[in-house]
């Protein structure tokens, strides 16, 4: 679906069409990340849940924000250049994860910071959404935890910063949320090589 959209793209330049083709696209898109996450939480429920970590240029996360931002939201910081060591299809998941999910309960501009912390190149990822309240930050990673505010009529099975949790403890890195002044904060820290 995703593929035909980017070749219906290409054919048209009437606004009206463009505008029904990406909302197909951002469908589809909410669609693989919910087969996705419902596809991993069966695997880690079997205990399959793997992740394959390599040495990868730093730069590969400036694409999979490029792939996952089909909205165009993200203001992003240059990658401060470096080896990491991740399952990048994993790593994938992660951030379309929490793309998907500013998206959905947010829907406003994305910023994208890097920094080094010790032995990790830590990602942040926030919105202006408003957030959630304190005493639900330690509940986001919760298997099918959703938040108490914001989440009526909106997709969702609780289960996506639960398994992006997961894969980034497996990948020896973590998840962790914040709420900040404007929104909420998610930061991957994610291992050197």
């Amino acid at each position: 679906i995703k593929l035909i959209c980017e070749l219906l793209m290409c054919k048209t330049d009437d606004p009206y069409i463009r505008e029904k083709i990406d909302s197909i696209n951002q469908k589809a898109e909410r669609i693989h990340v919910l087969a996705d996450d419902m596809l991993t939480s069966t695997l880690d429920e079997l205990g399959e849940m793997r992740v394959n970590c390599h040495d990868e240029r730093s730069a590969v996360l400036h694409r999979l924000v490029i792939d996952h931002d089909t909205r165009r939201l993200a203001i992003e910081e240059k990658v401060p250049d470096c080896l990491i060591n991740a399952d990048v299809a994993r790593l994938s998941q992660v951030i379309g994860n929490i793309i998907s999910n500013s998206y959905k309960y947010a829907g406003t501009e994305i910023r994208i910071k890097y920094a080094f912390q010790d032995h990790y190149l830590a990602m942040e990822i926030s919105d202006l959404g408003g957030g959630v309240d304190e005493d639900e930050i330690d509940l986001l990673t919760v298997k099918y935890y959703r938040g108490k505010n914001n989440t009526d009529g909106k997709d969702g099975r609780g289960l996506g910063l639960y398994i992006s949790s997961e894969l980034m403890k497996r990948m020896n890195g973590n998840l962790s949320c914040a709420q900040i002044k404007d929104g909420l904060s998610v930061t991957l820290l994610i291992p050197l090589s």
